[in-house]
C-alpha cells in the first residue's frame, strides 16, 4: 500500500503548494487535447500520462503488427495470435481473452472503432500516421469501456506537395508486402490514396493471409479559416484460421506451429470486407475559438465456418458444422468546441452515435455432442439457426476546463456525462427431432453514467512539469450479462496518477523523460458467477470482485538527430486481485473452488523493458537495434501455472543511396529465443484430473525471422 501513500500525498502536495504561490500575470492557455484528431500533447498542462508515437518513429520500427509499436510504450501489453491482436493498458482485464470487451477505446481518425472480443481487426498497419496512448481510466472522454485508456490512431495526412512514393518488402514464410502513395495538392485542396497489399504463409499451421486495402483522404480548403476533408478506407482481408496456438508446454516445444496435431482450429476460412467513411469540418474563430465536427460511417462484415467435429466417429474432426456471418456497423456524430479566454481555456464535446452487432450461425451437419451447460449429450440438426441483433444507442456530452491559477500552476478539470440504451434481439429456428419452433425474444437494458478526471500540473524550471490526476472509466453489462442479473453495476475503475517530465540537457544532447507512478482500482468486475470461463447452467453474471494495479512507468527519449539516440520505455507493474467469489476450475471428475483473492491477474508480467538504440554510421546508412524483455508471469487466476520470462533483440539496416530511395533489411528475434507470444489457461484441457502448463493455450513465437524491402518516393 506503500505505492497509494506516496501518489495521494504527492498530489496533496501538489494543491497545497498552489495556495501559497503568489497571483503573477499569465499569458493566455488553450485546451490541445481532442478526442476527434490526434493534435499534439501539450506537456506543459497535460495531466495524465501520454505517449505519442511519431510517423518518423513508425517508418524506423517498420511494424508487423501494431504491437511492435505499443511495446515501445511503458504500461501496454498486447496478447498477439498469428494476425489478431488484443490490446491491454496496465493490465486491466487481463483475465478475459475470449470475447470481452478490454477496457480500452480504440479511435481511428476521429471515428470509435467498435472491437470484436476486445480484438481489434480495423487496422491498416501500413497507413497510421501516428499513435497517441492515453492511460489510466479514460471514460472522461470516450465513455463506455474506456476502463485503462485509449488508442487514438490517425492514418496518414494530407501533405503540402505533389508526388508519391512505392514500398516494397519481402521476408520470411511467404512475407510480401506493397504499397502506393499519392499526393496532390493545390491552393484550393489537397488529396492522398494509398493502395496496399500484404500476404503471409505464417509461421503457424492454417494461418495463411492476405490483405488488400485502398484509402483516400481529400480536404479542401473553404477560406482561409475552414476546410472540409473526406475520408474512405476499404479493407478486405481473408485469414485461414485464427488459431496459432498448440495445447501445452510439451506440445509447444515438439510441435509449436500446431501442424497435423489432429486439433482443428475452432474456426476457419474467415472472409471480411471492412469499410470507413467520415466528413469532417474545421473552423478557426477570429477570437481563437475552434470548431471541429465529424460524421462517420464504420461497418465490419465478415462470414466463417466454425465448430468442427467428428461426424464418422474415428477421432478426428473431419468437417466444419456451423457457418456464421458477423456484421458491425456504426454510425455517428461528434463535435468539438475550443476557446480560451484570459486565464480559462475550455472544450465542449458532443457525442451520439448507434452500434449495431449482428450475428447469425447456421448448423450445416447433424451431430451430437456433450453440452457444458446442461451436462447432457445435444444433438444439433442441420437447418437450425439463430439471428442476434444487439443495438446501442449512445448519447455523451463532455468537456474539458483548464484554469492557470499562477504562470506555473494549472488545473484541469474534466466530466463527461453518458446515457446508453442497448437492446438484443434474438431469434432461433430449432429442431427438437420431430417438430420445427421458432423462438424470438428482445431484452432492453439502460444505463446513466458520470465520469471526471481532476489534475493538475506545475512546472518546476523552464522545462521541467510535475503532474498529477485523479480520473475515472466505466464499462456498462451486456444486454446478455444483465437479464441474468438485474442487479449487475457498471464494471469501474478509479486512476490515481502522479509524475513528472521535462527535457534535461546533457553535454551536447538533451534528453526527454516522463515518469509516473499511479494506483488503478477496478471495482465490480463483470464475469461469470463461479469463474472466467466455468461452464454452468443457467449461466448468471455476476460482480465477482474487485482489483488493483499499481506500478511505475518511466520513459526516456535522446535528441534524435545526433549520430547516436535512444530510447527507452520501462514499465513496473503489480496487478492483484483485491476481492473475488469462490473460483471454481473445471477438472476431469471434479469442480474444486479456489480462493483467489489477492492472486495475480493472468498474463501480467511485473516487469517489461524496450530500449531502441539508432546509430548513424555515416549520411547513408543508419543502425537500429531494439531489445524487449519481460519477467515472468501467470497463466491463471489460480496462479498454478508460471510462464517464463524471455528477452529478445531485433536489428535493421537502412541504407540511403539517394534522397529519394532507401533501402532496409531487418532481422526480428536475431538469437532465435523461444519464447510464448500469448498463454491462456482456464479448464482441464486434457482431462488429466489437473491443472497444469499441459493445458495451456500457446502461441509460440516464430523466432528468427527477417524482412527487406525499400521505398522509392516521388
Amino acid at each position: 500500500m506503500r505505492i497509494n501513500k506516496v501518489c495521494l500525498s504527492a498530489i496533496c502536495a501538489v494543491a497545497i503548494s498552489a495556495v501559497n504561490i503568489n497571483a503573477v500575470d499569465l499569458d493566455t492557455i488553450s485546451v490541445e487535447s481532442s478526442t476527434i484528431a490526434d493534435t499534439a500533447v501539450d506537456q506543459k498542462t497535460e495531466a495524465s500520462t501520454v505517449n505519442v508515437i511519431t510517423e518518423k518513429e513508425i517508418t524506423k520500427i517498420d511494424p508487423k503488427n501494431i504491437n511492435d509499436l505499443l511495446q515501445t510504450i511503458p504500461g501496454v501489453t498486447a496478447d498477439v495470435r498469428s494476425d489478431v491482436v488484443e490490446i491491454h493498458l496496465r493490465g486491466v482485464g487481463q483475465q478475459e481473452f475470449m470475447w470481452e470487451d478490454t477496457g480500452v477505446v480504440v479511435v481511428i481518425d476521429g471515428v470509435p472503432v467498435l472491437e470484436d472480443g476486445g480484438k481489434v481487426r480495423g487496422i491498416n498497419i501500413n497507413d497510421i500516421a501516428s499513435i497517441k496512448v492515453i492511460k489510466g481510466s479514460a471514460s472522461y472522454l470516450y465513455g463506455n469501456t474506456a476502463l485503462a485508456g485509449a488508442i487514438i490512431i490517425t492514418t496518414k495526412k494530407n501533405k503540402d506537395k505533389n508526388g508519391g512514393s512505392v514500398n516494397a518488402e519481402a521476408g520470411s514464410y511467404g512475407y510480401q508486402n506493397y504499397k502506393v502513395k499519392l499526393y496532390k495538392s493545390s491552393d484550393k485542396f489537397s488529396a492522398n490514396l494509398l493502395a496496399g497489399y500484404k500476404f503471409e504463409d505464417g509461421y503457424w499451421w492454417q494461418t495463411q493471409n492476405d490483405t488488400r486495402t485502398v484509402s483516400g483522404l481529400l480536404t479542401y480548403y473553404l477560406n482561409d479559416s475552414s476546410d472540409l476533408s473526406l475520408g474512405a478506407d476499404y479493407m478486405k482481408k481473408y485469414q485461414e484460421t485464427t488459431r496459432g496456438s498448440v495445447t501445452g508446454v510439451t506440445e509447444a516445444k515438439e510441435n509449436p506451429t500446431g501442424e497435423d496435431d489432429g486439433d482443428w482450429a475452432w474456426s476457419h476460412d474467415y472472409y471480411s470486407n471492412i469499410y470507413k467513411y467520415y466528413i469532417k469540418y474545421n473552423k478557426d474563430y477570429n477570437d481563437g475559438g475552434n470548431l471541429l465536427a465529424t460524421a462517420y460511417y464504420y461497418k465490419d462484415l465478415y462470414n466463417y465456418l466454425s465448430s468442427p467435429q467428428d461426424i464418422n466417429g474415428d477421432g478426428n474432426d473431419d468437417a466444419y458444422t456451423s457457418t456464421n456471418d458477423k456484421d458491425i456497423k456504426q454510425y455517428g456524430f461528434k463535435s468539438e468546441y475550443r476557446n480560451s479566454v484570459g486565464k480559462l481555456a475550455y472544450m465542449l464535446g458532443l457525442d451520439a452515435g448507434i452500434r449495431k452487432y449482428e450475428s447469425y450461425r447456421e448448423t450445416l451437419v447433424t451431430y451430437s455432442r456433450y453440452n457444458y451447460r446442461t451436462h447432457s449429450l445435444t444433438t444439433y440438426y442441420a437447418g437450425e439457426n439463430e439471428l442476434d441483433e444487439t443495438k446501442d444507442n449512445r448519447l455523451g456530452i463532455y468537456g474539458e476546463a483548464k484554469y492557470k491559477v499562477t504562470s506555473k500552476f494549472t488545473m484541469i478539470l474534466n466530466s463527461r456525462f453518458d446515457r446508453d440504451r442497448l437492446s438484443d434481439s434474438s431469434l432461433e429456428h430449432d429442431y427438437d427431432g420431430t417438430t420445427w419452433s421458432d423462438i424470438s425474444s428482445t431484452d432492453y437494458a439502460k444505463f446513466n453514467n458520470m465520469s471526471y478526471r481532476i489534475g493538475a500540473t506545475y512546472d518546476l524550471k523552464k522545462n521541467r512539469t510535475l503532474y498529477a490526476n485523479v480520473s475515472t472509466g466505466f464499462r456498462n453489462p451486456t444486454v446478455s450479462q444483465y437479464i441474468t442479473n438485474t442487479d449487475l453495476d457498471p464494471e469501474t475503475t478509479i486512476n490515481y496518477e502522479i509524475g513528472i517530465r521535462g527535457k534535461q540537457p546533457i553535454m551536447d544532447n538533451f534528453l526527454r523523460y516522463e515518469a509516473s507512478v499511479y494506483i488503478m482500482n477496478t471495482k465490480d468486475i463483470i464475469s461469470k458467477k463461479s469463474g472466467t470461463y466455468y461452464w454452468e447452467y443457467p449461466t448468471v453474471y455476476e460482480n465477482v470482485g474487485d482489483a488493483r494495479n499499481q506500478g511505475l512507468e518511466l520513459s526516456l527519449r535522446s535528441d534524435r538527430s545526433k549520430k547516436v539516440s535512444f530510447s527507452l520505455a520501462y514499465t513496473y507493474l503489480d496487478a492483484y486481485y483485491t476481492k473475488h467469489n469462490p473460483f471454481v476450475v473445471a477438472l476431469a471428475g471434479s469442480d474444486p473452488v479456489y480462493d483467489i483473492t489477492g492472486n495475480q491477474l493472468p498474463r501480467v508480467p511485473h516487469h517489461k523493458i524496450d530500449f531502441i538504440v539508432n546509430y548513424k554510421v555515416m549520411p547513408k546508412v543508419e543502425l537500429m537495434s531494439e531489445l524487449y524483455a519481460q519477467s515472468h508471469y501467470y497463466a491463471d487466476e489460480t496462479n498454478f501455472v508460471t510462464m517464463p520470462g524471455y528477452a529478445k533483440v531485433n536489428l535493421k539496416a537502412t541504407y540511403r543511396p539517394k534522397k529519394n530511395l532507401s533501402l532496409y533489411v531487418k532481422v526480428d528475434n536475431v538469437f532465435n529465443t523461444h519464447y510464448y507470444r500469448t498463454v491462456y489457461l482456464f479448464s482441464d484441457r486434457n482431462d488429466d484430473g489437473k491443472l497444469d502448463a499441459e493445458d495451456a493455450s500457446i502461441t509460440v513465437d516464430p523466432g528468427c525471422v527477417w524482412y527487406a524491402g525499400f521505398t522509392y518516393k516521388f
